[in-house]
């Protein structure tokens, strides 16, 4: 690794990252819950297709989309603990499980009868499923995802998550739903971390806190499908023959991952530190958001056309239907 050669390219996505995070926090925009990652995505798209990047530039990109974001990855361990993890319950556990992989299975059913790349409809399926950008990231080295498709799930979950997260508190209020059933719902349903707790939390702070449990639970099965998704590939390769360690495409940040949430689990790290480790990966998210932006050719995406955006808008339609309808099933009874 040439450090002179990445400094140039890191050092631009990082002043995306913080003007991206600036804009988020405008007074006027406060209301509308803008997250910083689909600001620093629009940015860098908007750079890379109309006006020229130094070449100089590429490295540093390169490793802000990869490396960054894989630190970044490990660095969201600090947000969950086994304790808190237990407190959802057997039920919470089921409807977790449940709601995720049908929703994988659905996405990828649902992209071949679209006749989309099967990696990109995985792609999809694992963000809205599991936890946004972060899933996409991990599941994307696993099947050799390119660029394109990484930035167009990434892209697609986003928007349709955020859409979610104003959509849930709405319906909340207008059919006077029970905290509990929303709380769970929220949880199941919704794409990333930072728009659950928005969502939940508008139906008060015991809603809020519940709803965010679900979530994190749902961002722990990361390892498991990351590490079958590596195993199922590789045997793809080798046409069903026996395959060892080495062939198997494993993304090993997802144990930093879990490392991180033991560390967490046992209480060593002070929780103040903690809060600013959550700061750090925060943003280390938005710089590599920015690079996903940076490395987007629109000319290449309309190739793909719209139906990755179709597929996103059916699977988050379906997850949030799904969601519900397991969430009553599991915590109200029909």
């Amino acid at each position: 690794m040439d450090t002179k050669k990445i400094i140039p390219g890191l050092l631009f996505t990082t002043a995306l990252a913080w003007v991206s995070i600036k804009i988020q926090n405008l007074e006027v925009l406060q209301n509308m819950h803008l997250s910083s990652l689909i600001v620093a995505i629009v940015l860098g798209m908007l750079i890379k297709n109309i006006l020229p990047v130094p070449e100089t530039f590429s490295a540093g990109i390169t490793f802000s989309v990869k490396r960054v974001l894989r630190l970044a990855i490990i660095l969201l361990g600090f947000k969950l603990s086994f304790a808190e993890v237990t407190q959802i319950g057997g039920r919470g556990f089921i409807l977790v499980f449940f709601v995720t992989i049908i929703t994988i299975l659905f996405t990828v059913w649902l992209g071949k009868k679209m006749g989309l790349d099967d990696k990109l409809a995985l792609l999809i399926g694992a963000g809205s499923s599991i936890c946004g950008a972060s899933a996409i990231a991990a599941v994307a080295p696993v099947v050799d995802a390119d660029e394109r498709d990484t930035t167009f799930a990434i892209a697609t979950v986003t928007i349709f998550g955020t859409i979610a997260m104003f959509a849930f508190p709405f319906m909340y209020k207008v059919f006077h739903l029970p905290n509990l059933l929303y709380a769970v719902w929220a949880g199941s349903s919704i794409h990333e971390v930072a728009q659950v707790v928005a969502a939940g939390f508008a139906a008060g702070d015991e809603a809020g806190q519940f709803a965010t449990l679900i979530k994190l639970t749902r961002v722990l099965l990361i390892i498991p499908i990351a590490i079958f998704l590596g195993v199922k590939e590789a045997k793809k390769k080798q046409n069903g023959k026996t395959i060892s360690m080495k062939q198997i495409t494993i993304p090993w940040f997802v144990f930093g991952f879990l490392a991180v949430v033991i560390i967490n689990s046992i209480n060593i790290v002070p929780q103040n530190l903690t809060g600013q480790f959550l700061a750090i990966d925060a943003f280390l998210l938005t710089i590599a958001m920015g690079g996903m932006g940076l490395s987007t050719d629109l000319e290449k995406m309309k190739k793909v056309g719209m139906k990755p955006f179709y597929l996103g808008l059916t699977t988050s339609v379906f997850i949030a239907v799904l969601g519900f309808a397991a969430s009553k099933l599991l915590f109200t009874g029909f």
